[in-house]
């Protein structure tokens, strides 16, 4: 039963939100202990770019949320996103995800995908 239990809640990794909105960063969903994680310039420069190339694009753009998966433990890559959602004054949505990927490509982050069959 202990392996079907680790299947279902592994303990190296968790769903995470990065939000950020033109001036800080927020890291949401890190397991209790875990809230001091420092995020890695290579994830702050790229969720900057992206953020400030949907700002243009968007008009009255208030934050970008990403979602991904943080592994614990893991120094080379620890976040792996996977969508975006861009919040504009009380209403919001969710980037397409070749959109989401592409920006996520170009701008250093890497990218969570099904791999094909």
């Amino acid at each position: 039963m202990a392996h079907f239990n680790d299947y279902l809640y592994p303990l190296n990794e968790a769903q995470v939100r990065l939000h950020y909105d033109g001036e800080s960063f927020c890291l949401d969903g890190m397991p209790d202990g875990q809230e001091a994680v420092n995020l890695p310039e290579v994830y702050r420069r790229g969720l900057s770019a992206i953020f400030n190339l949907l700002e243009s694009m968007a008009p009255c753009l208030s934050c970008i949320s990403v979602t991904g998966v943080w592994f614990h433990q893991q120094e080379q890559n620890p976040f792996v996103a996977y969508a975006i959602w861009l919040q504009q004054e009380s209403e919001g949505f969710y980037l397409p995800m070749s959109s989401s990927a592409s920006l996520f490509r170009e701008n250093g982050i890497p990218y969570f995908h099904k791999p094909s069959i």
